[in-house]
């Protein structure tokens, strides 16, 4: 009878540890799921990538006699070779602001750059972002680019990420 009650109690502890295993990884995915979803739905909202692809035209990270360092990026965009083949021209004249974000090498975010008033849009020019770094010792940086609405809370095209050391340019 001793063992019985054992063994009733041991499958009692484990359907219950199962059941409860179960719930929790039904409810992780599901609410991992739903923020997969929501990055969906926001992306389809802005038409990300699809509405402003760009990509870096030049960028430095540069010393400057008696000067703070440089960093500068000129976007140019992709107006007939992004995902959908379509021409983005009849985005021209929205009002929109670009972000800047300078990171160090071990991720310690340097300076945020972006536009006061923001600007209009214009497929046919370029987008110059430029923020000096005081500290002389930083060698290497990471800029991450994103155009956004006005106001700066919503991304209108994907990130881009460039890796500068110091004295660094890139011309395409």
């Amino acid at each position: 009878m001793n063992n019985f009650n054992f063994v009733n109690q041991f499958n009692k502890k484990s359907i219950l540890f199962v059941v409860l295993v179960s719930m929790s990884l039904t409810y992780f995915f599901s609410h991992f799921i739903s923020l997969d979803e929501e990055y969906n739905l926001i992306k389809d909202s802005y038409s990300i990538i699809q509405k402003f692809p760009l990509q870096v035209d030049y960028a430095h990270f540069i010393s400057s006699v008696n000067q703070d360092n440089q960093v500068k990026v000129l976007l140019k965009s992709l107006t007939t070779n992004d995902a959908t083949g379509s021409n983005n021209n009849n985005n021209n004249n929205q009002s929109m602001n670009a972000v800047m974000k300078v990171y160090s090498t071990n991720g310690t975010l340097l300076k945020t750059t972006s536009f006061p008033s923001g600007f209009n849009y214009n497929s046919s020019e370029s987008v110059k972002l430029a923020t000096n770094i005081a500290d002389k010792s930083i060698e290497t940086v990471t800029a991450v680019i994103q155009l956004t609405n006005l106001e700066k809370t919503q991304p209108l095209s994907d990130p881009i990420t460039i890796k500068l050391g110091l004295g660094q340019v890139i011309d395409k």
